[in-house]
């Protein structure tokens, strides 16, 4: 059974947003389902934190530019909305799967005055390791990693209602069992990955690679995992076991990109998040982050993210508030 919550966001935004990270942190997944009415958006879950509190999110914050450390794959099963994502504009239609990936920053924006019911299953960084260690399969990894759009595809109606079901059950059961309901969600999103993300069989051969050796992985999530990355460059070289170019070498085969192009992702995504602070200034976060010049943070962001940095900022992304609820 469904719990639909109908509290004003305005006054509880903060509260439920420390609700549901504390959530989040006790167990790595969540599915959120959410009904867009009549310019207002209701969040429908039967798990305990939201019973207690319940919100109603105001239209205007769904459609608000955010990003999130964690993936979120959403499911459109009626009426249709509008994604913005990295600078790119999609109309989804009922059945549209989209997987979000960590730092894509994008929003949702209602269609007319048209009904919309969606469904989001969270998942934290470290589920998505785990899964992507237990398919072990690279083209999955590399069709959800390497897109400058994030992976959506259309399901039929009958396997959109059941998909719909599934993720209503682990919302039900995050209620009366959370260990279950953890499972119930890590099989769910095995699923979801193997089954929408594998390449055809034409294109597995392109799209096949062969899996990247421990210490280069090892390396990556090392770099993930730094506060400070004005000097990212010199820190990865020095904690290579090889020479800097085989590491370049390593990163074309692997990974499709160079390790400059994987420090800058890394830095722009910490960009985005110091951009919620108003009192810091676009000059210096590129400054502090390593960027060689105020231009180049600002031709990097762009391309990355559709938008300039200042952009951001005016669009309201105000990341507390709403980064966890998408």
């Amino acid at each position: 059974m469904l719990y639909i919550c109908l509290m004003s966001v305005k006054a509880l935004a903060p509260i439920f947003t420390v609700q549901q990270d504390r959530f989040l942190a006790e167990t790595s997944t969540a599915v959120f389902l959410y009904l867009l009415q009549d310019g207002e958006v209701y969040a429908m879950n039967s798990f305990p934190h939201l019973q207690k509190l319940g919100f109603l999110l105001d239209a205007d914050e769904i459609g608000t530019f955010h990003s999130h450390e964690f993936t979120e794959v959403i499911l459109l099963v009626k009426g249709q909305l509008i994604h913005d994502i990295n600078g790119a504009r999609r109309t989804l239609p009922s059945g549209s799967l989209v997987f979000v990936r960590p730092y894509d920053l994008h929003r949702l924006l209602p269609v007319d005055a048209g009904r919309a019911v969606f469904a989001s299953l969270v998942l934290t960084a470290a589920v998505v390791r785990d899964l992507m260690s237990y398919l072990c399969t690279p083209a999955i990894a590399h069709r959800f990693n390497a897109a400058p759009e994030a992976p959506c595809l259309h399901l039929p109606p009958d396997e959109a209602r059941d998909l719909m079901l599934e993720m209503e059950k682990v919302s039900n059961e995050q209620a009366v069992a959370p260990q279950n309901s953890v499972l119930m969600a890590r099989v769910l999103a095995a699923r979801l990955f193997a089954g929408h993300l594998l390449p055809t069989r034409a294109g597995a051969a392109r799209d096949d690679k062969p899996l990247p050796p421990p210490w280069l992985e090892h390396l990556r999530e090392q770099a993930e995992r730094w506060d400070s990355l004005a000097r990212a460059p010199s820190r990865l070289h020095a904690a290579c076991p090889c020479h800097p170019s085989h590491l370049c070498k390593c990163f074309r085969r692997y990974y499709d990109e160079t390790p400059t192009d994987f420090i800058n992702r890394l830095r722009l995504r910490q960009a985005v998040r110091r951009l919620k602070h108003p009192e810091a200034k676009v000059a210096t976060i590129a400054a502090e982050l390593g960027f060689d010049s105020l231009s180049h943070f600002h031709r990097l962001f762009k391309r990355q993210y559709g938008i300039t940095p200042a952009a951001c900022r005016r669009a309201g992304f105000d990341g507390e508030a709403v980064d966890l609820l998408f």
